[in-house]
This record gives C-alpha cells, structure tokens and sequence, in this order.
C-alpha cells in the first residue's frame, strides 16, 4: 500500500516528528500506542495517520486545554510523554533511557 503522507521511519530516534493526517511510520505507531494506553484512540496500531488517529488527538488535545489542532509537534510530543510519565504508562514497558530522555526534555 503506498501513503500519501511523509515517512517518519527514517529520521533519528528520540526525535519528535510532526506529523498529520495521511503520515505514516513508527512515530505514528508510537503517537497511536500512546493515545489508546491514554484512552483516547480505540483502533489498532497501524502506523498510519489516518482519521481515527487525527480524532483521538484532538480528543486528547481537548482534555489537555490546548488548541485543537489533530497535529503533532514537539509541544504536543512534551505533553502527551509527560501525561503518560505522570500517569505512569511509560516505565514498565519501555527502557529508562527513552523515558529519562522525554522528561529531561519536558522540562527543558
């Protein structure tokens, strides 16, 4: 299947990636993963930024009282790692490194 978006897949590790509707990759994974851990997206893990993915983020967007934009940058990556740090959805399942990494950077 060819996507019409932006590939994320190729750029460095424990970046943030913006993205939108219609981008694909492994961050879109990571950005579906996290959603659906928060409650906000019911759909599977298709690394594929589609319509389900755009509503959860701004379901997510509205929870947090932040313009409702269905986009990723890095304010929106601080803000949904540092949610899911708080909330404690990040340190069983992946390594300290990436998670020390996000909220170093959350608070710089």
């Amino acid at each position: 299947m060819l996507w019409r978006g932006k590939n994320v897949n190729a750029e460095p590790d424990y970046e943030y990636h913006e993205l939108g509707f219609q981008d694909y990759g492994h961050a879109v994974g990571f950005l579906q993963y996290m959603l659906r851990r928060l409650g906000f997206y019911h759909g599977p893990v298709t690394e594929h930024f589609n319509q389900g993915t755009e509503e959860a983020l701004k379901r997510f967007q509205m929870s947090q009282h932040v313009p409702i934009t269905g986009r990723m940058d890095q304010q929106m990556w601080k803000l949904l790692i540092g949610v899911a740090v708080n909330r404690q959805i990040l340190q069983n399942e992946v390594g300290p490194q990436f998670v020390n990494h996000f909220t170093v950077a959350q608070m710089g």
